[in-house]
């Protein structure tokens, strides 16, 4: 069997897949069932639930927006306490917005909480809560410098 960090990164790396043509239906599989779900959204929205989510792709796609590619290009590190773990990472996903024929590079950074709980009590990692949020840096790191 595999260690709890490569079924995390298995779970990470699937879940990235899905993004791309947002493939809402299985997008679900990364999730916990039901409501148990929390994201702070890249497009600065909070979603309650895998469903409530997956109302978001099904409408965004249905708008023209899609991501067309999305990679990790800092890590991903993985810290596993437990039942229980943090996946962080920077990224870049390709955004086609709505009326557009390119799509546009946007970097962004990701914390993943996992638990190995699939909502029904199975041993089975399953992102509970995400947050995504673009990567701005138009201000200096250190304040000054």
């Amino acid at each position: 069997m595999s260690s709890d960090r490569e079924q995390i990164l298995d779970a990470h790396k699937g879940w990235y897949e899905t993004n791309v043509g947002l493939a809402a239906d299985r997008m679900l599989d990364y999730f916990p069932s039901g409501d148990k779900y929390h994201q702070f959204n890249l497009n600065g929205h909070t979603y309650h639930g895998a469903r409530d989510k997956h109302r978001l792709w099904v409408n965004a796609a249905k708008i023209g927006l899609d991501i067309t590619a999305i990679k990790d290009t800092v890590g991903p590190d993985v810290q596993v306490f437990g039942d229980v773990a943090l996946l962080t990472a920077e990224g870049v996903a390709d955004l086609l917005l709505p009326g557009q024929s390119d799509s546009v590079p946007t970097p962004f950074r990701t914390t993943e909480f996992y638990r190995r709980d699939d909502g029904d009590g199975q041993p089975v990692w399953k992102i509970w809560h995400m947050h995504c949020s673009v990567m701005d840096q138009q201000m200096p790191k250190y304040g000054t410098e």
